[in-house]
């Protein structure tokens, strides 16, 4: 199987959000007068589309106090960027080069909305590596795998998709792609056990997606 294509999650898998998401998570909630669970319940709600996430943190109130709170954190997390605080996982920036200069095309998938997925890559200084960005935001009521199923067609094929959580390898798996799951990101180790492979240092990507072109050199058309 030679790749010519490849999705990425966003948030833990090419990013750890943590520096981002955590203080935000606590001055939103404080601010509307919620109350704050521990650091690893707010953690463990990203890579969750943005209104399951409310309901998890906030299940007791309203939709349009669920609605506030999303668009403050939005605006939360978007100054906080603004200060330099997002990082790339090691590797992030000089794998997705090599990838690129090998001929992939590079798109994100993620569960977050239009705002947030065209700012994150930009302050990470990678969004030039992609060719596509898609999220559940421009998707209103799609799950990933539906939305994978939607796009994929414009891309040439075969496909992997690369990311921490169950809705990345499910998305994968639901669209006969390849499914590489990132033990290093916030998923549950069992989340990504039905992956193809599974990476613990995004480096990996390289030697894997690369070999497999390299295996199949002599059938490329």
């Amino acid at each position: 199987m030679s790749i010519r294509t490849v999705f990425f999650d966003l948030d833990a898998t090419l990013w750890p959000p943590h520096s981002v998401a955590l203080p935000a998570f606590h001055q939103v909630l404080k601010e509307l007068a919620q109350p704050v669970p521990g650091d690893e319940v707010l953690l463990g709600t990203l890579g969750y589309p943005t209104e399951e996430i409310w309901q998890q943190l906030m299940p007791n109130a309203t939709p349009e106090l669920q609605q506030q709170a999303n668009a403050l954190m939005g605006k939360t997390e978007l100054a906080l960027l603004e200060q330099g605080r997002a990082q790339t996982f090691p590797g992030v920036s000089a794998t997705l080069q090599r990838l690129h200069d090998a001929g992939l095309v590079l798109c994100i998938l993620s569960n977050c909305d239009s705002v947030y997925l065209q700012a994150v890559p930009d302050a990470l200084d990678i969004g030039h590596y992609f060719n596509e960005r898609f999220c559940a935001g421009d998707y209103p009521g799609l799950t990933k795998s539906e939305i994978l199923r939607q796009v994929l067609p414009r891309f040439r094929q075969p496909a992997a998709m690369v990311g921490d959580r169950w809705h990345d390898i499910e998305a994968g798996r639901d669209n006969g792609l390849l499914t590489i799951g990132c033990a290093f990101g916030l998923g549950e180790e069992q989340e990504s056990l039905e992956a193809d492979y599974r990476i613990h240092d995004f480096r990996e990507l390289e030697q894997l997606l690369l070999g497999l072109i390299s295996a199949n050199a002599g059938t490329i058309e």
